[in-house]
């Protein structure tokens, strides 16, 4: 009879959970020999070798409204601690998705299996009082932003930062695009990010297609680019164009890297898709569609319950407002539009932007190997405590 594999119990809901836990897997395949990955996974973690009780990262793009969700879900959630309980695993490594990961968290420490956390909520940016139940529910947390560490070590998180996984999936960037030249000439190229999912697309893509006709207006030899990551993201996009009049707007699919390399600017919706407009040294303007409700609770709330300054990552890891951003913004195009002509008005802004940005994503990468990899040794660590 053979011996009992390492058990190790994951869980993403979300599909950029799914790419990084899988990465994730890979990297503890690659150190441990006798080793058995479980839980709720996507295609990505599938692939690599995990057992998938639920998929959470395709259904919930399939489901309807909201009572649809929770309902799902909560079984969902049952299945999966009757699982973990049954399985016993060594560890439990939740990735991102609070909602559903501190339930489970629970679950592991009630039947006395350690936690690593990998991509710790973000407990700094709203809710900070949820900081003593990620001390709680945890033993290790894996974090991706740099001042992620010393916040969570100072309120008795065990935290390391182990990279951003970005850096470790983007390609090598090329020489930057010609600012002087397309402000001379109007040859701007304009990269349009909707967001992923299709409630995003679905308020931000209209709007986008507005700025776009403006932006071509004032500049007619300028160019605009929808930039989709996936069929479902191009498809939802040009739907939207097509309502909103302008289906001669290109959605590229599956090309948001070379969209964004030969980009001048780039008008986004917040998200981790704005380090990558970073990363590429791209001015950017960010925007992001909430409901009047949610903005009269931000003013309510305000620095209780949201304590940061900024709302988007790259002002936020600037710690002032480096770029515009428009958040809460409630659809009044005309103030995107106005944002992203005064920045491609002045060069000299343009180009300051750009090296502050080049410079910002810089420390995102980890000091040695990748966060993967780092994060896969805080996993050995509690899998072979000293």
């Amino acid at each position: 009879m053979s011996p009992r594999p390492i058990t190790i119990f994951l869980s993403a809901a979300e599909a950029s959970g799914d790419e990084h836990a899988a990465r994730l897997i890979r990297s503890l395949r690659a150190r441990l020999n006798h080793v058995r990955f479980v839980g709720a996974a996507g295609e990505q973690m599938a692939a690599g070798g995990c057992e998938v009780l639920a998929d959470l990262t395709a259904q919930a793009s399939m489901l309807g409204g909201p009572v649809l969700r929770l309902g799902y879900y909560l079984r969902q959630l049952r299945r999966l601690k009757k699982a973990m309980r049954d399985i016993r695993p060594d560890v439990f490594v939740p990735v991102d998705s609070p909602a559903l990961n501190w339930h489970l968290a629970a679950q592991a420490k009630g039947i006395g299996c350690p936690v690593m956390y990998f991509i710790s909520p973000q407990v700094w940016a709203w809710a900070p009082w949820r900081v003593k139940k990620l001390s709680r529910l945890t033993d290790r947390v894996a974090c991706i932003l740099p001042f992620e560490q010393p916040y969570l070590c100072d309120r008795g998180v065990r935290a390391t930062f182990v990279g951003h996984p970005l850096m470790d999936a983007l390609p090598p960037p090329g020489p930057p695009s010609d600012l002087i030249e397309a402000y001379a000439d109007g040859t701007w190229r304009v990269a349009l990010l909707a967001g992923s999912r299709a409630g995003e697309i679905a308020h931000h893509a209209p709007a986008l297609v507005g700025v776009a006709k403006e932006i071509q207006r004032r500049w007619p030899r300028a160019t605009c680019t929808f930039a989709a990551k996936t069929k479902e993201a191009a498809q939802a996009i040009a739907l939207a164009c097509d309502k909103a009049g302008a289906g001669n707007v290109p959605v590229l699919m599956g090309h948001t890297h070379e969209v964004l390399a030969g980009a001048h600017v780039a008008i986004v919706t917040s998200g981790t898709v704005t380090l990558e407009v970073a990363y590429f040294g791209v001015p950017m303007v960010i925007f992001y569609r909430t409901s009047r409700l949610l903005g009269a609770m931000h003013r309510l709330l305000g620095r209780w319950a949201v304590p940061t300054r900024f709302l988007s990552l790259v002002n936020i890891l600037a710690g002032r407002a480096l770029v515009p951003e428009l958040m809460p913004w409630h659809g009044n195009v005309r103030k995107v539009t106005g944002a992203a002509m005064e920045m491609m008005e002045d060069l000299g802004r343009l180009c300051q932007m750009r090296q502050q940005l080049l410079e910002l994503v810089g420390p995102l990468r980890a000091a040695s190997g990748t966060a993967a990899d780092n994060a896969a040794q805080l996993v050995l660590e509690l899998v072979h405590p000293r």
